[in-house]
C-alpha cells in the first residue's frame, strides 16, 4: 500500500497540467477598434445645443413619436438601387446596436410618388413592411435642407434623432457593414 501511495505522490508534482496549445486567434491580440470620424460620416453633425428639432414631413398616415429614444430615419424609394441594396443589412442593425448598448428605433420612410407601387413592392419585400410614406416625395429637398444639409439629398438618406427630438446626424448615400460603428458612435456619444 505504501508503494502505491508513493507512486501516486510521485506522479503529482503540484504543477498545473500543461496548457493546451494556443490557437492562432488566442495567440494574436485583437487590434483596438479604430475611432469613428463622425465629421466624415455625417454631412450635418450639429452639437446637441444647436441641433434643430426634428419634424416629420407630411405623411400618409400618422407620424410616430421621435422623443424618448434614439430614432434612425432611413429615407428610401423602391426605384433607388442603393436603398434596396442596403435594406437587408440595416434592418438587422437595431438588434445588434441594442446588444452593444446603443438602442435605436429604425423608421423607414419612402419617398415613392405612387402609393400603389409602394404597396406592391412591400408585398414582395417584408423587410420594408410598416414603412412610412411621404405625401410629396418630390418636395423632400426642402425637408432635408431644414435638417442642415445644404445640397440636394442623395438617397438613401439617414437621419439620427436624439431622445430629445433633435436632429443630430444626417448622412446621404448607402451604408455598408463597416458603418454600423458610426451609427453606434452617434447614439452612444449623444
Amino acid at each position: 500500500m505504501t508503494a502505491l501511495l508513493l507512486a501516486l505522490l510521485a506522479c503529482d508534482d503540484g504543477a498545473a497540467p500543461p496548457a493546451a496549445p494556443l490557437s492562432r486567434v488566442d495567440a494574436v491580440a485583437a487590434a483596438p477598434a479604430a475611432p469613428v470620424d463622425l465629421d466624415a460620416f455625417c454631412e450635418a453633425l450639429p452639437a446637441p445645443e444647436s441641433a434643430p428639432s426634428f419634424a416629420w414631413p407630411p405623411l400618409h398616415g400618422e407620424a410616430p413619436q421621435t422623443t424618448g429614444r434614439w430614432t434612425w430615419v432611413n429615407v428610401w424609394a423602391t426605384w433607388c438601387a442603393p436603398c434596396l441594396a442596403e435594406m437587408p443589412t440595416i434592418v438587422k442593425w437595431p438588434d445588434k446596436l441594442a446588444a452593444q448598448g446603443a438602442a435605436v428605433d429604425l423608421r423607414l420612410l419612402s419617398v415613392d410618388e405612387d402609393a400603389a407601387v409602394l404597396a406592391a413592392f412591400t408585398k414582395g419585400h417584408p423587410e420594408v413592411a410598416g414603412s412610412l410614406h411621404m405625401v410629396d416625395g418630390a418636395n423632400a429637398t426642402a425637408w432635408v435642407q431644414s435638417m442642415g444639409l445644404e445640397v440636394n439629398p442623395v438617397l438613401p438618406l439617414h437621419v439620427l434623432v436624439d431622445p430629445q427630438g433633435r436632429t443630430r446626424c444626417v448622412r446621404s448615400g448607402a451604408l455598408d457593414h463597416g458603418h454600423i460603428g458610426a451609427i453606434e458612435a452617434v447614439v452612444k456619444g449623444g
